[in-house]
């Protein structure tokens, strides 16, 4: 049996670069597959596969299962199987990779999060056999890491969530001046040095600094 060796390049990243063997039978949901494990990129952002030309321009579109397909579909008395087939779009896991390769050098793009448009350069470099025991699809050469840009977001740490965040916006919202001046009061002085502060003694002082106090010598 054989396998497809392509290369990968990155738009945004010089140096980066991965070389990736799929069975000749594998799907592109294979291919898409290992490209996310690889970069540990979030499958839940819509990308698609792109068929090319040897410039890499866009040609026919390759979906994720269970991507909406918006493709219009002709009503029932103008419906034409073969016809409708071929205007809607393809679907990544019913995309045997054989059906798609017709050039030695056969191209596609790989776009990541369609509303970003991280673009990955695809190329078919060689057509190796398979090695024997080896799993498919693997990734044979990695060079460069990824950019942060796409990395998968980190998860929430537990126990916070929206609704306990929106509970401390209000909480901090509702808090009042004096309040705030009482923390920062501690923060500067410190919590032992405000338990040295004697508000009686202070209080005592301004009433007899005040029973001193005579109009008449003004």
């Amino acid at each position: 049996m054989f396998a497809y060796r392509f290369k990968m390049n990155f738009e945004e990243q010089d140096g980066f670069s991965r070389d990736i063997e799929l069975g000749v039978d594998q799907t592109f949901l294979d291919f898409y597959n290992i490209i996310t494990d690889n970069l540990s990129l979030d499958k839940t952002a819509p990308s698609s596969f792109y068929l090319s030309d040897h410039r890499f321009r866009k040609k026919k579109e390759i979906i994720q299962p269970g991507q909406e397909d918006d493709t219009n579909v002709p009503a029932a008395e103008n419906f034409d199987e073969e016809t409708t087939m071929k205007e809607r779009k393809l679907q990544m896991d019913k995309c045997p990779l054989n059906e798609f390769i017709d050039d030695p050098h056969q191209r596609f793009l790989f776009i990541y999060d369609l509303s970003k448009g991280w673009t990955f350069y695809i190329e078919l470099s060689k057509i190796v056999s398979k090695d024997k025991g080896a799993d498919y699809p693997r990734v044979v050469n990695s060079e460069g890491g990824v950019p942060v840009e796409i990395s998968r977001k980190p998860r929430p740490l537990p126990g916070i969530d929206d609704e306990d965040e929106l509970d401390f916006d209000e909480e901090t919202e509702m808090t009042s001046d004096d309040q705030e001046i009482t923390l920062d009061s501690e923060e500067t002085y410190g919590e032992e040095d405000m338990e040295e502060f004697d508000d009686s003694s202070f209080y005592n002082e301004a009433i007899d600094e005040s029973q001193d106090f005579d109009e008449d010598k003004l």
